[in-house]
Protein backbone atom coordinates (compact mmCIF):
# COMPACT_ATOMS: atom_id res chain seq x y z
CA UNK A 1 0.00 0.00 0.00
CA UNK A 2 1.21 3.83 -0.52
CA UNK A 3 0.91 4.28 3.15
CA UNK A 4 3.56 1.11 3.60
CA UNK A 5 5.75 2.64 1.20
CA UNK A 6 5.72 5.92 3.20
CA UNK A 7 6.16 3.73 6.97
CA UNK A 8 9.00 2.17 4.86
CA UNK A 9 10.93 5.66 3.71
CA UNK A 10 10.40 7.41 7.16
CA UNK A 11 12.26 4.35 8.82
CA UNK A 12 14.97 4.52 6.21
CA UNK A 13 15.90 7.60 5.78
CA UNK A 14 15.20 8.36 9.78
CA UNK A 15 18.35 6.71 10.96
CA UNK A 16 20.21 7.29 7.60
CA UNK A 17 20.10 10.64 8.91
CA UNK A 18 21.29 10.49 12.49
CA UNK A 19 17.90 10.06 14.37
CA UNK A 20 18.29 6.98 16.69
CA UNK A 21 14.97 4.39 16.00
CA UNK A 22 13.92 0.83 16.10
CA UNK A 23 10.87 -0.26 13.90
CA UNK A 24 7.94 -2.37 14.22
CA UNK A 25 6.08 -3.72 11.11
CA UNK A 26 2.20 -3.51 11.25
CA UNK A 27 1.03 -5.69 8.36
CA UNK A 28 -2.53 -6.04 8.69
CA UNK A 29 -3.25 -4.93 5.37
CA UNK A 30 -4.38 -7.74 2.94
CA UNK A 31 -2.49 -6.20 -0.04
CA UNK A 32 0.32 -8.67 -0.95
CA UNK A 33 4.15 -7.75 0.52
CA UNK A 34 6.95 -6.05 -0.93
CA UNK A 35 9.65 -8.22 -2.15
CA UNK A 36 11.61 -8.41 -0.67
CA UNK A 37 10.47 -7.99 2.80
CA UNK A 38 11.46 -4.73 4.29
CA UNK A 39 13.70 -5.19 7.31
CA UNK A 40 12.64 -4.46 10.84
CA UNK A 41 14.51 -4.88 14.05
CA UNK A 42 10.84 -5.23 15.93
CA UNK A 43 12.34 -3.83 18.68
CA UNK A 44 10.47 -1.40 21.03
CA UNK A 45 13.90 1.19 21.85
CA UNK A 46 12.27 4.78 22.54
CA UNK A 47 9.56 6.35 24.63
CA UNK A 48 8.75 8.36 21.39
CA UNK A 49 6.89 6.30 18.80
CA UNK A 50 5.73 7.77 15.41
CA UNK A 51 3.02 5.52 13.99
CA UNK A 52 2.47 5.83 10.12
CA UNK A 53 -1.25 4.41 10.38
CA UNK A 54 -4.36 5.42 9.05
CA UNK A 55 -6.53 7.65 11.96
CA UNK A 56 -9.09 5.11 12.13
CA UNK A 57 -6.58 2.12 11.98
CA UNK A 58 -4.86 3.47 15.09
CA UNK A 59 -7.21 1.69 17.48
CA UNK A 60 -6.59 -2.07 15.50
CA UNK A 61 -2.64 -1.01 16.14
CA UNK A 62 -3.27 -0.80 20.13
CA UNK A 63 -5.09 -3.84 19.81
CA UNK A 64 -2.30 -6.08 18.05
CA UNK A 65 0.48 -4.05 19.84
CA UNK A 66 -0.74 -2.73 23.69
CA UNK A 67 2.98 -3.70 24.74
CA UNK A 68 3.65 -0.12 21.94
CA UNK A 69 1.23 1.94 23.83
CA UNK A 70 2.68 0.49 27.29
CA UNK A 71 5.58 1.92 26.26
CA UNK A 72 5.60 5.06 24.83
CA UNK A 73 5.39 8.47 26.22
CA UNK A 74 4.33 10.37 23.24
CA UNK A 75 2.59 9.18 20.36
CA UNK A 76 2.54 10.65 17.25
CA UNK A 77 0.90 9.79 13.74
CA UNK A 78 1.60 10.43 10.52
CA UNK A 79 -1.83 10.18 8.77
CA UNK A 80 -2.91 10.87 5.70
CA UNK A 81 -7.01 11.28 4.79
CA UNK A 82 -8.54 12.04 1.39
CA UNK A 83 -11.85 14.12 2.29
CA UNK A 84 -12.44 17.14 3.81
CA UNK A 85 -13.96 15.70 7.09
CA UNK A 86 -12.50 12.43 8.68
CA UNK A 87 -14.77 9.74 9.71
CA UNK A 88 -15.96 9.01 13.01
CA UNK A 89 -14.03 6.12 13.48
CA UNK A 90 -11.00 8.56 12.01
CA UNK A 91 -12.12 10.75 15.36
CA UNK A 92 -12.09 7.87 17.51
CA UNK A 93 -8.75 7.35 16.91
CA UNK A 94 -7.50 10.59 17.86
CA UNK A 95 -7.98 9.66 21.12
CA UNK A 96 -4.95 7.47 20.97
CA UNK A 97 -2.42 9.65 20.13
CA UNK A 98 -0.82 13.07 21.35
CA UNK A 99 -0.38 14.51 18.01
CA UNK A 100 -0.66 14.43 14.20
CA UNK A 101 2.03 15.07 11.90
CA UNK A 102 0.81 15.40 8.45
CA UNK A 103 2.44 15.93 4.78
CA UNK A 104 -0.11 18.19 3.22
CA UNK A 105 -2.11 21.30 3.66
CA UNK A 106 -5.65 19.36 2.34
CA UNK A 107 -4.66 17.30 5.53
CA UNK A 108 -3.79 19.36 7.94
CA UNK A 109 -7.29 21.23 7.29
CA UNK A 110 -9.07 17.79 7.61
CA UNK A 111 -7.08 17.11 10.96
CA UNK A 112 -7.45 20.22 12.77
CA UNK A 113 -11.31 20.84 12.16
CA UNK A 114 -11.68 17.99 14.71
CA UNK A 115 -9.68 20.14 17.10
CA UNK A 116 -8.59 17.43 19.83
CA UNK A 117 -4.93 16.79 19.14
CA UNK A 118 -2.30 19.15 17.87
CA UNK A 119 -1.24 19.42 14.24
CA UNK A 120 2.19 19.85 12.75
CA UNK A 121 3.28 19.35 9.02
CA UNK A 122 5.98 17.33 7.88
CA UNK A 123 7.39 17.26 4.18
CA UNK A 124 6.69 13.92 2.29
CA UNK A 125 9.69 13.40 0.05
CA UNK A 126 9.68 11.13 -3.15
CA UNK A 127 12.69 10.09 -4.12
CA UNK A 128 13.55 10.08 -7.97
CA UNK A 129 11.93 6.98 -9.17
CA UNK A 130 14.12 3.83 -10.31
CA UNK A 131 12.76 1.95 -12.96
CA UNK A 132 13.03 -1.29 -13.81
CA UNK A 133 15.07 -1.57 -17.41
CA UNK A 134 12.00 -3.72 -18.79
CA UNK A 135 10.83 -2.63 -22.61
CA UNK A 136 7.33 -0.83 -23.36
CA UNK A 137 6.41 -3.89 -25.05
CA UNK A 138 7.31 -6.03 -22.19
CA UNK A 139 4.44 -5.39 -20.51
CA UNK A 140 1.03 -7.16 -21.63
CA UNK A 141 -0.98 -4.27 -22.04
CA UNK A 142 1.56 -2.30 -24.00
CA UNK A 143 2.95 -4.98 -26.15
CA UNK A 144 1.33 -3.91 -29.17
CA UNK A 145 0.75 -0.68 -29.09
CA UNK A 146 3.96 0.72 -30.82
CA UNK A 147 3.79 4.30 -31.64
CA UNK A 148 0.94 4.96 -30.67
CA UNK A 149 -0.06 7.51 -27.81
CA UNK A 150 -0.93 6.11 -24.63
CA UNK A 151 -3.02 7.31 -21.90
CA UNK A 152 -2.83 5.93 -18.27
CA UNK A 153 -4.50 4.90 -15.05
CA UNK A 154 -3.33 3.49 -12.07
CA UNK A 155 -4.91 2.14 -8.69
CA UNK A 156 -5.42 -0.33 -6.35
CA UNK A 157 -8.90 -1.29 -5.41
CA UNK A 158 -8.41 -1.29 -1.64
CA UNK A 159 -7.77 2.65 -2.12
CA UNK A 160 -11.94 2.33 -3.43
CA UNK A 161 -12.50 2.42 -6.75
CA UNK A 162 -15.47 5.77 -5.96
CA UNK A 163 -13.06 7.80 -4.97
CA UNK A 164 -10.15 7.10 -7.28
CA UNK A 165 -12.75 7.25 -10.20
CA UNK A 166 -11.65 5.28 -13.08
CA UNK A 167 -14.79 5.23 -14.65
CA UNK A 168 -14.96 9.01 -15.40
CA UNK A 169 -11.78 8.54 -17.31
CA UNK A 170 -13.66 6.21 -19.19
CA UNK A 171 -16.17 8.55 -19.97
CA UNK A 172 -14.18 11.00 -20.67
CA UNK A 173 -11.86 8.83 -23.31
CA UNK A 174 -14.53 7.59 -24.89
CA UNK A 175 -16.25 11.37 -25.48
CA UNK A 176 -12.55 12.60 -26.49
CA UNK A 177 -12.23 9.97 -28.95
CA UNK A 178 -13.20 7.18 -31.40
CA UNK A 179 -12.27 3.97 -31.70
CA UNK A 180 -9.97 3.92 -33.97
CA UNK A 181 -8.59 7.43 -33.69
CA UNK A 182 -5.20 6.78 -32.64
CA UNK A 183 -4.50 6.74 -28.52
CA UNK A 184 -5.26 3.69 -26.09
CA UNK A 185 -6.62 3.78 -22.69
CA UNK A 186 -4.78 1.58 -20.03
CA UNK A 187 -6.10 1.34 -16.82
CA UNK A 188 -3.64 -0.91 -14.20
CA UNK A 189 -5.39 -2.06 -11.44
CA UNK A 190 -4.36 -4.24 -7.97
CA UNK A 191 -6.39 -6.45 -5.82
CA UNK A 192 -9.22 -6.83 -8.10
CA UNK A 193 -9.71 -10.71 -7.21
CA UNK A 194 -10.18 -8.99 -3.54
CA UNK A 195 -12.88 -6.93 -4.91
CA UNK A 196 -14.73 -8.49 -7.75
CA UNK A 197 -17.99 -6.20 -7.85
CA UNK A 198 -16.23 -3.03 -8.42
CA UNK A 199 -13.70 -4.70 -10.56
CA UNK A 200 -16.80 -5.87 -12.68
CA UNK A 201 -18.02 -2.55 -12.85
CA UNK A 202 -14.96 -1.36 -14.09
CA UNK A 203 -14.90 -3.98 -17.12
CA UNK A 204 -18.37 -3.64 -17.86
CA UNK A 205 -17.41 0.63 -18.36
CA UNK A 206 -14.62 -0.62 -20.51
CA UNK A 207 -16.24 -3.00 -22.90
CA UNK A 208 -16.76 -3.01 -26.32
CA UNK A 209 -13.55 -0.44 -26.79
CA UNK A 210 -11.04 -2.30 -28.53
CA UNK A 211 -8.82 1.23 -26.97
CA UNK A 212 -9.40 0.68 -23.78
CA UNK A 213 -7.73 -2.11 -21.92
CA UNK A 214 -7.79 -3.16 -18.29
CA UNK A 215 -4.77 -5.22 -16.61
CA UNK A 216 -4.81 -6.33 -13.06
CA UNK A 217 -1.39 -7.04 -12.02
CA UNK A 218 0.94 -6.95 -8.93
CA UNK A 219 4.14 -5.13 -9.93
CA UNK A 220 7.29 -4.81 -8.08
CA UNK A 221 8.27 -0.97 -7.44
CA UNK A 222 10.71 -0.97 -10.14
CA UNK A 223 8.94 -2.85 -13.02
CA UNK A 224 5.58 0.18 -11.73
CA UNK A 225 7.91 2.65 -12.09
CA UNK A 226 9.02 1.09 -15.46
CA UNK A 227 5.24 1.14 -16.60
CA UNK A 228 4.84 4.43 -15.27
CA UNK A 229 7.31 6.45 -17.47
CA UNK A 230 6.16 4.70 -20.30
CA UNK A 231 3.05 5.97 -20.59
CA UNK A 232 2.75 9.06 -22.37
CA UNK A 233 0.16 10.59 -20.03
CA UNK A 234 -1.05 9.63 -16.50
CA UNK A 235 -4.62 10.53 -15.74
CA UNK A 236 -6.47 10.68 -12.13
CA UNK A 237 -10.13 12.56 -12.27
CA UNK A 238 -10.01 11.31 -8.35
CA UNK A 239 -12.44 12.63 -6.04
CA UNK A 240 -9.80 13.12 -3.42
CA UNK A 241 -6.31 12.05 -2.25
CA UNK A 242 -4.31 12.57 0.92
CA UNK A 243 -1.35 12.68 -1.29
CA UNK A 244 -0.76 11.37 -4.67
CA UNK A 245 2.18 10.01 -4.57
CA UNK A 246 1.78 8.33 -8.05
CA UNK A 247 1.01 11.45 -9.84
CA UNK A 248 4.43 13.21 -7.83
CA UNK A 249 6.33 9.51 -8.99
CA UNK A 250 5.27 10.36 -12.71
CA UNK A 251 5.89 13.62 -12.62
CA UNK A 252 9.37 12.92 -11.34
CA UNK A 253 10.14 10.85 -14.63
CA UNK A 254 8.24 13.71 -16.68
CA UNK A 255 5.13 12.02 -17.30
CA UNK A 256 2.51 14.57 -18.16
CA UNK A 257 -0.54 14.34 -15.95
CA UNK A 258 -4.03 15.27 -16.63
CA UNK A 259 -5.52 15.17 -12.55
CA UNK A 260 -8.14 16.60 -10.84
CA UNK A 261 -7.51 20.19 -9.04
CA UNK A 262 -8.48 19.18 -5.88
CA UNK A 263 -6.49 18.02 -2.29
CA UNK A 264 -3.68 17.17 -1.23
CA UNK A 265 -1.81 16.92 -4.93
CA UNK A 266 -2.00 20.57 -5.04
CA UNK A 267 0.64 20.30 -2.59
CA UNK A 268 3.04 19.59 -5.76
CA UNK A 269 0.81 20.33 -8.83
CA UNK A 270 -0.43 23.18 -10.10
CA UNK A 271 -0.72 24.59 -13.86
CA UNK A 272 2.50 24.85 -14.75
CA UNK A 273 3.39 21.97 -14.09
CA UNK A 274 -0.01 19.27 -14.62
CA UNK A 275 -3.36 20.26 -16.51
CA UNK A 276 -5.70 20.49 -13.71
CA UNK A 277 -9.48 19.32 -14.35
CA UNK A 278 -12.11 21.56 -12.97
CA UNK A 279 -14.82 20.46 -10.66
CA UNK A 280 -17.50 20.76 -8.29
CA UNK A 281 -18.30 19.75 -4.95
CA UNK A 282 -20.80 16.65 -4.32
CA UNK A 283 -22.21 14.35 -1.65
CA UNK A 284 -19.76 11.24 -1.19
CA UNK A 285 -21.79 8.45 -2.04
CA UNK A 286 -20.80 5.00 -2.48
CA UNK A 287 -17.54 5.35 -0.14
CA UNK A 288 -18.09 1.97 1.54
CA UNK A 289 -17.93 1.47 5.16
CA UNK A 290 -14.55 3.88 4.53
CA UNK A 291 -15.44 7.53 3.93
CA UNK A 292 -18.52 9.07 5.77
CA UNK A 293 -22.12 9.56 4.12
CA UNK A 294 -23.57 13.45 4.81
CA UNK A 295 -19.88 14.48 3.63
CA UNK A 296 -18.62 15.80 0.25
CA UNK A 297 -16.07 15.22 -2.35
CA UNK A 298 -14.84 16.37 -5.48
CA UNK A 299 -16.78 15.69 -8.89
CA UNK A 300 -14.48 16.11 -11.75
CA UNK A 301 -16.11 18.16 -14.62
CA UNK A 302 -16.04 15.71 -17.61
CA UNK A 303 -16.40 18.32 -20.24
CA UNK A 304 -13.37 19.68 -18.83
CA UNK A 305 -11.46 16.31 -18.72
CA UNK A 306 -12.37 15.45 -22.20
CA UNK A 307 -10.40 19.20 -24.01
CA UNK A 308 -7.51 18.11 -21.03
CA UNK A 309 -7.58 14.85 -23.27
CA UNK A 310 -7.61 16.12 -26.39
CA UNK A 311 -5.01 19.11 -25.67
CA UNK A 312 -2.48 16.57 -24.54
CA UNK A 313 -3.21 13.42 -26.73
CA UNK A 314 -2.93 15.70 -29.73
CA UNK A 315 0.28 18.02 -28.97
CA UNK A 316 3.45 16.27 -28.42
CA UNK A 317 5.19 19.99 -27.88
CA UNK A 318 2.41 19.83 -24.58
CA UNK A 319 3.37 17.24 -23.70
CA UNK A 320 7.22 17.34 -23.49
CA UNK A 321 6.92 20.68 -22.01
CA UNK A 322 4.55 19.44 -18.94
CA UNK A 323 6.31 17.07 -18.26
CA UNK A 324 9.76 18.77 -18.28
CA UNK A 325 7.87 21.49 -16.08
CA UNK A 326 6.06 18.61 -13.65
CA UNK A 327 10.15 17.17 -13.64
CA UNK A 328 11.60 20.04 -12.60
CA UNK A 329 9.05 20.69 -10.12
CA UNK A 330 9.68 16.94 -8.30
CA UNK A 331 13.44 17.98 -8.24
CA UNK A 332 12.49 21.45 -6.12
CA UNK A 333 10.45 19.82 -3.28
CA UNK A 334 12.01 18.89 0.02
CA UNK A 335 14.31 15.73 -0.04
CA UNK A 336 15.03 13.11 2.85
CA UNK A 337 17.19 15.66 4.67
CA UNK A 338 14.71 18.04 5.09
CA UNK A 339 12.21 15.69 6.45
CA UNK A 340 14.11 14.24 8.85
CA UNK A 341 15.48 17.68 9.56
CA UNK A 342 11.85 18.86 10.66
CA UNK A 343 11.51 15.71 12.54
CA UNK A 344 14.20 16.37 14.61
CA UNK A 345 13.29 19.83 15.06
CA UNK A 346 9.87 18.63 16.26
CA UNK A 347 11.12 15.68 18.38
CA UNK A 348 13.12 18.41 20.55
CA UNK A 349 10.17 20.79 20.87
CA UNK A 350 6.96 19.26 21.67
CA UNK A 351 3.66 20.64 22.25
CA UNK A 352 3.02 21.42 26.06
Amino acid sequence: LALGDIGRLMARAIPEHGVDSSSLAFSGAPSPAVDPPFPTDEVIAHRTTLAVVAADQLPVLQEWHPELFEATDRMIAYCFWEMSQLSDAGVRGLDLVDEVWVATDFVRDAFERVGTVPVRRVPLPIAEPVPSSRARSSFEPLADTGDRTVVGVTFDHFSVLERKNPLATIDAFVQAFTEDEGPILVIKTLNAEMHPEPHGHLLERAAGRRDIRVWDAHLSRSDQFAFLSHLDVLVSLHRGEGFGAHLAEAMWMGVPCIATGYSGNLDFMNDTCARLVGFSMIDAADGGTIYPTGTQWADPDLDDAVTALRELVGDDDRRRALGAAARSRMAARPDEADMVATIGTLLHHPFA
